[in-house]
């Protein structure tokens, strides 16, 4: 009896495919290929990345309640059509462009379609996840997600130096992939429409109910935004370290996490949400302070593994407790605006982080730290299991 609940739907394969080819094609441009192409063949200066990557990211944190509520409209996998589409487009302009202004618009255009990302493909697999299991495919979202994203840059860097041009169009071919599996993926209950009017004096409503843990939304992502800006001259400043001790320390703690996400999502179904989001947060702060006080090698690399087992722990419990709270009828709507709020978060975070790093160089990890810790401590206190049945 047990298996064939363990065992995933070929929608829901479908959908975290979707997710990790997007996000792969997303993250190989803005990490890898975008910076080498401005300052290879366009002759432009990195000041155009710049603009091109706030802009980007300053549509995708926009576009995530529109894309929610249009996922309550229309289904998850029509909204992944109209975004990855609007990706493939951005990408052939960004391609066959040489001024520096279009650049920037077609980056920006690439944010409009992958705010669609998360707010369909999170209500897609929980529509087509029981209660019982939502952290392990929570946990599979995000192991998906940190994959694409990771691999993108690194497989993008053997094609540059002269062949941008194909590097494009391999990003082309990742979501031209992607779109075909939005058209093939279907499940009945992905195209279930609520029925609601969505009026804008209502919106507000349905926010009361999570005042408690929308601020903590908005500082337990800014946390990762401080860490942005800082690591690399961090790293190479203060520690002295090669670029390819800077590669390990990234990969390590990233490979850690992505191979625990669904070992953890699955802990978390079985014995409940408190445990792992509460020890999540406690064994982040702890790690981060490791992170900013330690400097050899070896000692980083293992608290590196001990900060990605700490978010291995934090997000598929901490989703499926956000899963557990909202009502079905606007959830596509609800995940968009805290997606919202997360990434306003990210936003804010470097330029925190550059400021406290100029301030003294272990500021950003103090800080960051010591918010996650009184996160930790306030979900002590909070009712995680009564939050989820309501």
């Amino acid at each position: 009896m047990r298996q064939p609940k363990e065992r995933l739907s070929l929608a829901q394969i479908w959908l975290v495919s979707i997710l990790g080819l997007a996000e792969f094609a997303r993250g190989a441009l803005i990490v890898s290929l975008l910076p080498a192409f401005v300052t290879g063949p366009l002759g432009a200066p990195i000041t155009i990345v710049g603009w091109a990557l706030s802009s980007h990211y300053f549509l995708d944190t926009v576009f995530r309640g529109p894309s929610g509520w249009l996922v309550d409209r229309i289904g998850p996998p029509r909204v992944l059509t109209i975004g990855v589409a609007i990706e493939i487009l951005a990408l052939i302009g960004a391609m066959n462009t040489r001024s520096a202004g279009w650049v920037i618009v077609f980056v920006s255009l690439l944010g409009v379609g992958t705010a669609t990302h998360w707010p369909a493909v999170v209500t897609g697999t929980n529509r087509l996840t029981a209660p019982e299991r939502r952290a392990s495919v929570m946990g599979l979202v995000f192991a998906a997600w940190l994959t694409g994203s990771g691999l993108g840059p690194v497989l993008i860097n053997f094609l540059l130096n002269g062949r941008d041009r194909v590097a494009f169009l391999v990003l082309i071919m990742a979501d031209i992939a992607a779109f075909a599996m939005t058209i093939i993926v279907y499940d009945p209950r992905l195209y279930h429409i609520h029925e609601t009017g969505h009026r804008v004096h209502h919106w507000f409503k349905t926010l009361k109910p999570f005042r408690a843990v929308l601020p903590g939304m908005f500082v337990q992502n800014m946390t990762l935004g401080v860490m942005l800006p800082i690591l690399q001259p961090f790293v190479s400043r203060v520690l002295h370290f090669s670029h390819w001790q800077f590669a390990e320390l990234l990969i390590g703690s990233g490979a850690f996490t992505v191979v625990l996400l669904v070992p953890m999502g699955r802990i978390t179904d079985r014995f409940g949400l408190k445990v792992p989001l509460v020890t999540g947060f406690f064994l982040a702060g702890v790690s981060l302070t490791a992170v900013g006080v330690v400097r050899h090698f070896w000692p980083l690399i293992v608290a590196g593994g001990f900060l990605g087992l700490s978010y291995a722990m934090i997000l598929p419990s901490w989703n499926a407790f956000l899963a557990g709270m909202i009502p079905k009828e606007i959830e596509g709507w609800l995940w968009g605006v805290f997606m919202t709020v997360e990434g306003m978060g990210m936003a804010i975070g470097p330029i925190i982080g550059a400021r406290l790093f100029g301030f003294r160089i272990w500021a950003p990890f103090m800080v960051s730290a010591a918010i996650l810790l009184l996160m930790g401590c306030f979900y002590v206190i909070y009712p995680l299991g009564k939050s989820v049945k309501t």
